[in-house]
């Protein structure tokens, strides 16, 4: 884990992994990760489309190719069992 949510409290935050990975996929600029209580939150950049694509994911509406966001899950599970093992340092 490289950066605090403080240092990135204007970041978009999610602790939902397919949530996050779907937003990776339509390309969302992913800017970090950071735990807080021994959870995980995924940053994002702020863009203005947020409100659209969390509307299409939520209401089952949104597309994206399913290999890629399969991809996306496994490298984010990754990125969760790093992050966690660092924070027990």
């Amino acid at each position: 884990m490289r950066t605090s949510p403080q240092s990135n409290s204007d970041a978009y935050r999610t602790s939902d992994l397919y949530y996050a990975a779907y937003l990776k996929v339509a390309g969302v600029p992913y800017l970090d990760e950071a735990i807080e209580d021994r959870r995980v939150f995924f940053l994002f950049e702020n863009s203005p489309n947020i409100s659209d694509l969390k509307r299409g994911y939520y209401n089952r509406t949104a597309k994206v190719p399913a290999m890629n966001f399969t991809e996306e899950i496994k490298a984010l599970k990754a990125l969760t069992a790093e992050a966690q093992r660092e924070s027990r340092r």
